[in-house]
């Protein structure tokens, strides 16, 4: 069985906390709730989130699909060094920053799904993962050939060749039913 990589699961957890918590938060400074700075909070806290957080990370097996414009945000990422790679570091932040939100209706959903990201992110940390950012693909101009098979000859349902052909039946390799045992 393949190995779960949770730091994909947590990215992508991570991105939809910070669009919650920032629906939250523009809801609780356009209403002037009365704890409406925990709204600014929460909106300046998902910025933050969703910048750390656009960036896809490479998949330590297989290819990994970046995001649209993630170049940016990818070395943004990296300038942090040690603390932007590391997923304890993540847990740890995220974890800490959904505690205020806790305290206002309106960004409590976005606080839980924080705290389910950070979550996800331990265990990404203990399963020794960490962020290395993507590289950018080049294609060279020639790229590969595509080999196309040839479509088939006979319309379904494909029966087998009769005995009228060549007074035998014959598989797909030519050996006869006599020769097939």
């Amino acid at each position: 069985m393949a190995r779960i990589e949770w730091a994909m699961w947590a990215n992508e957890q991570g991105v939809a906390s910070a669009v919650i918590l920032l629906v939250g938060g523009i809801i609780a400074v356009s209403g002037k709730l009365f704890l409406w700075p925990i709204g600014a909070y929460a909106i300046v806290m998902s910025m933050l989130i969703f910048i750390i957080e656009y960036p896809r990370g490479k998949r330590s097996k297989g290819r990994t699909i970046q995001r649209s414009g993630q170049i940016t945000f990818a070395k943004l990422v990296s300038c942090f060094g040690p603390l932007g790679r590391n997923y304890y570091v993540r847990f740890l932040f995220y974890l800490l920053a959904c505690v205020p939100c806790v305290f206002l209706l309106s960004t409590v959903m976005g606080a839980l799904c924080l705290l389910v990201t950070s979550l996800i992110y331990l265990k990404a940390a203990i399963a020794n993962e960490k962020w290395i950012p993507c590289e950018v693909v080049v294609q060279n101009e020639g790229g590969k050939s595509i080999k196309r098979l040839r479509p088939p000859s006979m319309a379904p349902p494909r029966m087998k060749q009769t005995k009228s052909n060549e007074g035998m039946d014959h598989d797909h390799e030519g050996n006869s039913a006599e020769n097939r045992v």
